[in-house]
Order: C-alpha cells, then sequence, then structure tokens
C-alpha cells in the first residue's frame, strides 16, 4: 500500500506546462507537457523531457479558458522537482512532480490573447 505524502488538495486539469531548469555544463534545458494535476504548491507534469530529481527549475502553466471567456491564465514560479516517473516505453508516459514551499515564488498573470500566453511561456528566461 501507498503512503499519501500530499497535503494539499490536486485538481485534474489539462493545462499546457512549459519548464526550463539549468543542467551543469551542458547549459540550459526546456521541455513541455500536459498537467496531470495541480494543487496550490505544485503540480504533476507528464513529459518526455525530464529534469533530473532534486533540480531547481522554473515552470510555466497555460490554465485552458474557462467557458465564456477570452482570458487564459499563466501561473508561473519558481518550484524544485520532487519526484520523477519512468513509465514503461510502451506507455509514453513519464513525468515529474514539482513543489515549492513558498508561494511567493507563483505568480498569476491574465492574457486576454491566448497565443500571446503560449509565446510568453515558451520564450520565459530561466
Amino acid at each position: 500500500m501507498r503512503l499519501e505524502l500530499r497535503k494539499g488538495i490536486r485538481y485534474r486539469v489539462d493545462a499546457t506546462a512549459v519548464f526550463s531548469w539549468r543542467g551543469g555544463p551542458r547549459g540550459c534545458f526546456q521541455g513541455e507537457g500536459i498537467t496531470r494535476d495541480i494543487s496550490v504548491q505544485g503540480a504533476f507534469i507528464v513529459t518526455a523531457m525530464m529534469p533530473p530529481p532534486d533540480c531547481p527549475i522554473q515552470v510555466d502553466l497555460i490554465l485552458p479558458s474557462v467557458s465564456g471567456m477570452n482570458a487564459a491564465v499563466r501561473i508561473t514560479g519558481k518550484a524544485r522537482v520532487i519526484r520523477v516517473e519512468h513509465r514503461s516505453a510502451a506507455a509514453r508516459n513519464h513525468g515529474f512532480a514539482v513543489a515549492t514551499d513558498d508561494l511567493n515564488h507563483w505568480g498569476l498573470i491574465v492574457m486576454h490573447d491566448e497565443s500571446k500566453c503560449a509565446d510568453a511561456g515558451a520564450s520565459r528566461p530561466n
């Protein structure tokens, strides 16, 4: 039986995730994925590009527009990779969990043009 260590409520949300981290002599790495779930202090991101465990990481989550609204919301901030999951190669279900202890490292940005929101997330410096 697996012990549940999470304290916050997790919400199942398919949001675009853009993330980057520094990796020693090889420089800066960037990847994209989709969130499996989001909580107040973190998220689980499904992706093929895996950062190393315990790595500081910059994350931008672009939340889908709510019905009737033209604005998208981007959550942006610094976090730490707390868990990496490697599934079977056939399943292609790799992912990692990020969390922050300091909510001051997370910010919300409302974007009225979703294409600008995606561009801003992809080009955000680390």
